[in-house]
């Protein structure tokens, strides 16, 4: 402390004998505002109430809850610390960064520095005699006061704060600053944006312990095909691996390296399949090249991996309105080439005319030829023909994919030629969904056969039931209107087959379960993405990977303990579709935090 503070101390200290032990209170509290202090306490008031006089219970209350307040957020900063860190924060010769210095070194926020040293200053300084704005004063016998709106209880505020914490976190995707001031507006619960950040530590670390004592192999008996895949924050690659029907997140990994080889996630998925016990008969993802040689190794066979349509028919609808694009452009420059040429006149303007020409015509038969194929393509992915209703066999669409990917290599451009060689290397795990319909369908189209006792009329249903199905997938699934009137024709059209028959009723709700049942795509880990990627973008960045994996954990606890609120998973959450049972519904609860009676 330089000289004039040294004077200062010295001769304040008639002063300070008044203040009492309100020094002590005072410098201990740097998580609170230094101004702007609404009551003794800092507590709300009712306006315009009458101020009674303080019973000793009133007061033995108040006093308790002073000290908590003061004395219980960081015990290891001592009295001496705190003096230590005003004397040196106000050196007159101080080096740049002391505040920083400071932080670090008694492992406290800039902010609570900043705190502790400007109380100490407030506290030396001349001022009349009276309360002074950001001070909390020692109550004494005679002192009156106006009775406090609430005080909570030590208990109390810790579970308020814990939940509030938690509910800013997931699902507010508040960051620390903004949910400490939301913390600040509540008396009694307000702390530091480091604080704040110590609680999801401790949560997220809790989160992980509860998610690893997870068993699932009693749900998990007939085999889990799970959707797989990775997404990015601050460098590091997080994979997801999503049980699809319930939407449950079964387990999550953040490589301290870095990888996503297959070797990685071969490891990863056998973890998790030998140690929490999940029976992984197969996987779905996007074409990362590491997902089909990790599943051939976790499950020693091959055509266990299922590759996502949605990003296949999405990549070749980009392609397709590349070429359109390119096309349009070509017959811009070609009207441009024709007007320069009949201007002109020239044999230099004559050959950019017929080159302009051919070019435009090329791009316009390859944007035609490929728009074709690629209906061919979205057809041979199919489960149900929409026009005769027909269930496919791999043999069916094999065929198709064929002829489409043989057409694409004769387009005259070079995009289309690669599109051609790149389903020609991904036609197994494309069409890998068809193998457990073939597995699974015989035995309803041999039920459906021994009730009717006629192969031709079985058929017939069976095509009728199966467009019923198709149909209402356009229509609800795929978002496409235009097919609502045939649905409603298909409607009348099964209902005259199966409605009011024992028998053909549920079959037909069996085959609809079937059909559903067939994963193509690997929506389900989409949608975790799309839920998980705006609340991290949030965060600037992870201090470390432990800190990463404890947020993640967070995450995935409150995931899989939410309850949906809409669609067919309405009213329940995805452990309870999955028939996880935690013995408790509400996460914070099982973290600790229990709501407030």
């Amino acid at each position: 402390m330089s000289n004039n503070a040294s004077d200062i101390l010295a001769h304040e200290e008639e002063e300070m004998s008044i203040v009492g032990t309100t020094v002590e209170f005072i410098v201990k509290e740097e998580e609170e505002p230094v101004l702007g202090s609404p009551s003794i306490m800092g507590l709300p008031v009712a306006e315009q109430a009458a101020a009674p006089v303080l019973t000793a219970a009133i007061k033995e209350a108040a006093l308790a809850w002073f000290v908590r307040q003061g004395q219980e957020k960081r015990p290891d900063v001592t009295l001496a610390d705190r003096l230590e860190i005003a004397r040196r924060f106000w050196d007159g010769e101080r080096a740049r960064g002391t505040p920083f210095d400071l932080a670090v070194e008694y492992r406290l926020s800039r902010m609570s520095i900043y705190n502790i040293a400007n109380r100490l200053k407030l506290i030396f300084q001349a001022r009349l005699p009276g309360p002074v704005s950001g001070l909390k004063q020692a109550l004494s016998a005679t002192e009156t006061a106006e009775r406090p709106a609430h005080l909570w209880t030590k208990d109390e505020a810790e579970r308020l704060r814990g939940r509030l914490i938690l509910t800013g976190i997931f699902p507010g995707g508040m960051p620390l600053r903004p949910l400490e001031d939301m913390l600040g507006e509540i008396p009694g619960v307000g702390c530091s944006d480091s604080t704040i950040g110590r609680r999801i530590e401790q949560a997220g670390d809790q989160a992980d312990k509860i998610l690893r004592g997870i068993d699932f192999s009693p749900v998990s008996e007939a085999g889990v095909i799970p959707a797989i895949d990775e997404t990015f924050f601050d460098d590091y690659p997080v994979l997801f691996v999503v049980e699809p029907r319930s939407m449950a997140i079964c387990d999550f990994h953040i490589p301290a390296d870095k990888s996503r080889t297959a070797d990685t996630w071969a490891t990863f998925l056998l973890l998790l399949k030998e140690d929490r016990g999940l029976n992984i008969s197969g996987g779905v993802g996007d074409a990362a090249t590491a997902y089909p040689p990790a599943l051939k190794t976790l499950l020693e066979k091959d055509k266990t991996f299922r590759e996502d349509h949605f990003h296949t028919l999405r990549d070749v609808q980009k392609l397709a309105r590349k070429l359109k694009n390119s096309a349009y452009r070509a017959f811009k420059a070609e009207y441009k080439a024709v007007a320069q040429d009949k201007k002109k006149g020239t044999d230099n303007s004559r050959q950019k005319r017929v080159a302009a020409q051919a070019e435009s015509l090329r791009l316009a038969e390859a944007y035609d030829a490929f728009a074709e194929y690629a209906t061919w393509l979205s057809d041979a992915l199919q489960i149900v023909d929409l026009t005769s209703g027909e269930i496919r066999d791999y043999q069916t669409n094999a065929w198709l994919l064929d002829e489409a990917i043989a057409a694409m290599a004769q387009v005259n451009h070079t995009e289309v030629v690669k599109m051609s060689q790149r389903l020609k290397e991904h036609k197994a795990p494309l069409l890998a969904y068809l193998h457990d319909l073939a597995e699974k369908l015989p035995h309803l189209q041999a039920e459906l056969q021994d009730y009717l006792q006629e192969p031709a009329l079985a058929k017939v249903v069976l095509r009728t039931v199966a467009r019923h199905w198709r149909l209402h997938h356009e229509v609800n699934s795929n978002q496409r209107g235009y097919f609502r009137q045939t649905l409603d024709y298909a409607q009348q059209k099964t209902d005259l087959w199966i409605a009011r028959d024992p028998f053909l009723e549920p079959w037909a709700t069996r085959l609809h379960s079937l059909l559903d049942g067939v994963l193509r795509t690997s929506s389900a880990v989409e949608n975790i993405n799309s839920i998980f990627k705006p609340l991290v973008n949030r965060k600037k960045h992870f201090a470390d990977a432990n800190s990463a994996h404890n947020f993640v954990a967070l995450f995935v606890l409150w995931h899989n303990m939410r309850v949906f609120k809409e669609g067919l998973r309405r009213g329940k959450s995805p452990f309870q579709l999955l028939g996880i049972d935690l013995g408790e519904t509400d996460w914070r609860t099982l973290l600790g935090y229990p709501p407030l009676q």
